[in-house]
């Protein structure tokens, strides 16, 4: 009986074992350097938080889009890294584009929000099955319609999943003179913009 006391119990430590390089993956973080805005509709503002977690404690917070000269104008972050569909920001800043005002910065440090509530400009012509040029097309973001020719720019992005690098994964749908068309579309992009009046370069 001691001896197959003790192998239990050795063969318990092993599965633990076995276990613990898979969690230890699972909580890996996805370094990126990407700029991106605020999309949450909350007049309150996007809690930033202390960790990847909708219970982790609020360390700031990022203001609600304001009005400028007939204009809504989001906070911006700069993004860091990625956990399962959280983003790590480093900055948060209001940046007024029509009196060209000095940048107002909301919030330094590091924290997470929610990548359901952050979106940004497309550039690029493709979506991609993973981040790399490499990988499989999902999506082509270029064509026609009754409405004339669309371009990256017209995909109203409402959701980034992840990023890696200067890749990131986002999911949004073709949005035409204020009408969303079509399916729903995920993938990862390059060279993405964060100009909230106009394309990047």
């Amino acid at each position: 009986m001691a001896v197959r006391g003790r192998w239990n119990a050795i063969s318990g430590l092993a599965a633990l074992l076995c276990l613990a390089p898979v969690a230890a993956a699972a909580a890996e973080i996805d370094a990126c350097t990407i700029s991106a805005w605020s999309t949450d509709p909350d007049p309150n503002g996007l809690n930033v938080r202390a960790a990847p977690a909708a219970d982790a404690p609020v360390i700031g917070n990022l203001p609600a889009a304001r009005e400028v000269g007939g204009e809504r104008f989001a906070t911006e972050v700069s993004i860091t890294g990625s956990q399962d569909g959280w983003l790590r920001i480093s900055e948060g800043w209001v940046l007024d584009y029509i009196f060209d005002e000095p940048i107002d910065f909301v919030f330094r440090g590091e924290g997470w929000v929610s990548g359901r509530h952050i979106g940004l400009r497309l550039n690029h012509r493709h979506l991609h099955a993973g981040p790399s040029n490499d990988d499989a097309v999902v999506a082509t973001l270029i064509g026609s319609l009754d409405r004339g020719r669309y371009g990256p720019d017209s995909i109203l992005v409402e959701r980034i999943h992840a990023c890696r690098g200067d890749w990131v994964e986002v999911e949004g749908v073709l949005h035409i003179d204020g009408v969303s068309i079509g399916p729903r579309l995920r993938g990862w992009t390059v060279g993405t913009c964060s100009n909230q009046v106009t394309t990047c370069p």
